[in-house]
């Protein structure tokens, strides 16, 4: 999709919205012509490292046995 197709594309989506909260923040972004990014600090850093770690070591949870988990401990 080029840029002329994309802009089309999101004056059409636009358009068909009556969402006003996220015609709020498309208005937001807009304007302020860029998205900022996100700088994590060391400590966030050090946590996603460890994660990444755990998870090639396959030190990992499937979703739903997370969410089983939850339940029952809601349940107590």
């Amino acid at each position: 999709m080029n840029t002329v197709e994309l802009q089309n594309n999101i004056i059409r989506l636009v358009l068909e919205t009556d969402d006003e909260q996220l015609l709020y923040y498309l208005n937001t972004i807009l304007q302020k012509g860029s998205v900022q990014t996100y700088n994590f600090t060391e400590i966030e850093k050090s946590i996603i490292q460890e994660s990444m770690k755990d998870y090639a070591n396959g030190n990992v949870v499937a979703h739903d046995e997370i969410i089983s988990r939850n339940e029952k401990w809601l349940e107590e």
